[in-house]
Parts: C-alpha cells; sequence; structure tokens
C-alpha cells in the first residue's frame, strides 16, 4: 500500500525535506546562528519555555486565507493552488522578539485556530487531550526561504545569513496543523 505523500520519510526528512532533528541533533552545532541545540529540541510548549526566561507575548500578525507553500500543502495534503488558513505571529520575551512563528492548517483545523484568537497557540494544542504531537523536524533557512524573509524582518541588529526553525505537525482527527517556528537571534543570547 502506498504512503500518503504527506506521510512519507526519505532518510529522516519530511515530505519538505526538513530532517527529523531527533536524527541530527549530533550534526547541530552547540552554538547555532541565533539558536542553541537545547531550544530546538525541546518538546512540549515554546511559549511556555519561552516564559521561564520573561514575560512573553505574541502578536498576531496576520491570519487569514494564504497560498501555502508547496512543502506545506505536500505535509497537510492540500490541493494544489487552493488557498490554506495561515497563522502569523512574533513571540517577544521581556519586549524583544524572539520566535516567529508560521501555522498552515486545513480547513478542519480552522475552528482550533479561531479558538486560540490573540492567544498562543500552545494555549489550545497543549491543553487539548485529543491534540497529538507529531515529531519536530529541523532546517537552516537562508535568504532564498521565504520564512527567513518574513522572520528577518523581526531580527534586531544584523540578520544572520541562516535561522535555524524547526516544525512539527499537531493532529486532532481530520484537523492538521503545521506549525513552523524561527528562532531569532535573542534565543542564542539568552538560552
Amino acid at each position: 500500500m502506498r504512503k500518503a505523500l504527506g506521510d512519507r520519510k526519505t532518510r529522516g526528512r519530511d515530505a519538505g525535506g526538513w530532517l527529523a532533528l531527533g536524527g541530527v541533533l549530533s550534526g547541530v552545532p552547540a552554538a547555532e546562528p541565533g539558536v542553541a541545540r537545547d531550544w530546538l529540541r525541546a518538546t512540549g510548549s515554546l511559549t511556555a519555555r519561552l516564559q521561564q526566561s520573561g514575560p512573553t507575548t505574541v502578536q498576531l500578525l496576520r491570519q487569514g486565507l494564504y497560498q501555502p507553500q508547496r512543502d506545506e500543502r505536500r505535509v497537510l495534503r492540500l490541493a494544489p493552488g487552493r488557498l490554506a488558513p495561515v497563522r502569523e505571529v512574533v513571540l517577544r520575551v521581556q519586549g524583544r522578539v524572539a520566535v516567529y512563528a508560521h501555522t498552515v492548517v486545513n480547513r478542519a483545523a480552522l475552528k482550533l485556530l479561531r479558538r486560540a484568537g490573540r492567544r498562543p497557540l500552545a494555549t489550545v494544542l497543549f491543553a487539548d487531550p485529543q491534540v497529538k504531537a507529531g515529531p519536530l523536524y529541523y532546517r537552516q533557512l537562508d535568504a532564498r526561504h521565504p520564512l527567513h524573509r518574513a522572520a528577518a524582518l523581526w531580527c534586531e541588529g544584523a540578520v544572520p545569513h541562516r535561522l535555524a526553525a524547526r516544525r512539527a505537525l499537531f493532529t486532532r482527527g481530520a484537523a492538521r496543523l503545521l506549525v513552523t517556528e524561527v528562532f531569532l537571534p535573542w534565543s542564542q543570547d539568552d538560552a
């Protein structure tokens, strides 16, 4: 039986070419540009972990129907050319932007996205026992990647050539949410 395209994994990669985090930790430098290894591999709510470093706020940048990237469509099993619900936020710790987060969902997950409102998405995902978190995947993003360009707008000071990012697929029944977190230079300074 052939696996669905969104489930295909090749040598520890997801459908978008992101590396399975568990398999690459030995290859992740101790001092990633802009992020420490511990931030990449931490499980559970990133927001809760950030709150341990100080007052943490979420700023909603945009939420609506947008064109997902090709690899996001594949992971979420979305038809080509269709718009999908997208949510983008920045997480600030003690007033400094630490993380740029980009979430794409299928229509079945729209209710979960709306439930979060302007609050961290983690307040919905980690509070609901029916939500299942998939494995973490990792990637270095450079200026060619749209998420690097979007996150770079929030860097304080010089923009690193590469930004470390991780993503995971969350599911609840037919609902599928692909959450990507791009770590900004703050993380390395304060990790």
